[in-house]
């Protein structure tokens, strides 16, 4: 095993117990929605994995990572309020990242899937918030 592989085991670890917390995060933010030091450590959790990726070589994950840091930071600045569709659509986007995750943990490699479809969903709602009036 080299160092590279090293940092990657810890990476997996420390992502894994990131998303753990993440889950409790988002489920709590369900309940009170202003919740800005939740909404901040929801932020940070996908901000440290998407800035993992880049020195690890893991484009697919940062992309999905990426999408979820792009969409709380508009609930972080208040220019959208926790709801259902967001809620679903950052649950959704933690469910690729682990599994994402769970390929780099048997094969070392990203996988195939196609994250499309979840980025997507994740930007429209950012979006949103650029198209509502103000």
């Amino acid at each position: 095993m080299d160092d590279q592989d090293d940092i990657i085991r810890e990476f997996l670890v420390e992502s894994h117990e990131n998303l753990d917390q993440l889950d409790r995060d988002l489920v709590a933010l369900e309940k009170a929605p202003d919740d800005r030091d939740r909404l901040a450590s929801v932020f940070r959790t996908l901000h440290t994995i998407k800035g993992a990726c880049g020195f690890l070589s893991f484009p697919r994950l940062e992309a999905v990572a990426h999408a979820g840091e792009s969409l709380l930071s508009r609930l972080r600045d208040g220019r959208l309020v926790l709801n259902v569709d967001i809620t679903s659509a950052l649950l959704a986007l933690v469910d690729a990242v682990r599994r994402i995750l769970s390929h780099i943990e048997t094969t070392r490699q990203e996988g195939t899937e196609d994250h499309g479809p979840v980025i997507a969903r994740a930007v429209q709602l950012r979006d949103a918030a650029a198209a509502a009036p103000s």
